[in-house]
């Protein structure tokens, strides 16, 4: 599942910790320089064949597995036969734990974001066959507040959008607005589905994937009757001292996190949260 490819760039990070003696973490990404520039000035990356076609078969399967298993519960985040969301994936199947350590994407988020990051894994899926099922404007991290204050701090996330189905004209393009991450201006209404100036278009096939800063906004263009699946995982970076809990969405049975924190290594812990000053 691990996407390879020659080393790029590699950065030598130096942790401000007193107390653990200033450790050193190092940082190697096949990502170029042009790439991370890309991603911090418009707000996206593509990553096309981040996942080979067969892993994503396996990921789209259990992802349909888990919508059914949930589908009619009291808590579920669905639109009956159109569309639902299932949240904290690493708990519920072990076929996603190997995306803790995907690269590039990992080591993109680290770079940009810093050394010490955790991985939060949600999926959407649309039903196939169903006519106008999309999802309107919006940024995954509305907190900017306008004037900016002094000292506020940007709560940069790298989200990882990978796609498990092909996504044609059918299904409807993911429309991003590049540079709006960086722009507080920017205000849509709510629900707002309109083309917008400088819109971008895109289309996956199984496998692709684009990282977005989870300030720039995107929207999905409604689909059409002749529609297949589209499956999507959310592969969320944050960095370790911002912490969230959306409360939303079918909690696991058996938190299989919990189980894979207890045997794990430092960086396994970490990446699922545990942190520390």
């Amino acid at each position: 599942m691990r996407a390879g490819g020659r080393t790029h760039l590699s950065t030598e990070f130096v942790i401000s910790d007193q107390a653990a003696g200033y450790p050193r973490r190092t940082v190697t990404t096949t990502a170029t320089p042009e790439d991370l520039d890309a991603l911090v000035r418009s707000g996206y990356l593509v990553r096309r064949r981040l996942l080979d076609e067969a892993a994503a078969g396996v990921l789209a399967d259990a992802v349909l597995r888990l919508a059914e298993a949930e589908e009619g519960r009291p808590e579920a985040e669905e639109l009956p036969g159109d569309s639902a969301y299932i949240r904290s994936l690493l708990d519920k199947d072990p076929l996603f734990h190997p995306l803790l350590r995907l690269e590039p994407a990992l080591s993109i988020a680290r770079t940009l974001l810093g050394p010490q990051v955790w991985i939060d894994l949600e999926a959407r899926l649309n039903h196939a066959g169903r006519p106008g099922v999309a999802v309107p404007w919006h940024a995954h991290l509305p907190v900017i507040p306008d004037p900016l204050p002094p000292l506020f701090s940007h709560p940069h996330q790298i989200h990882c959008l990978i796609y498990l189905d092909p996504v044609t004209e059918r299904e409807g393009a993911l429309c991003l607005l590049p540079g709006s991450h960086r722009d507080g201006a920017v205000r849509i209404p709510l629900g707002d589905r309109s083309d917008r100036d400088g819109q971008v278009e895109l289309f996956f096939e199984p496998g692709d994937a684009v990282l977005i800063h989870a300030g720039l906004w995107h929207r999905t263009v409604p689909s059409e009757a002749a529609a297949g699946y589209r499956r999507l995982l959310l592969l969320g970076f944050v960095p370790s001292w911002q912490r969230a809990d959306t409360g939303r969405g079918v909690r696991a049975e058996r938190p299989l996190t919990e189980e894979l924190a207890r045997d794990g290594d430092a960086e396994t812990r970490e990446l699922l949260g545990e942190f520390q000053w």
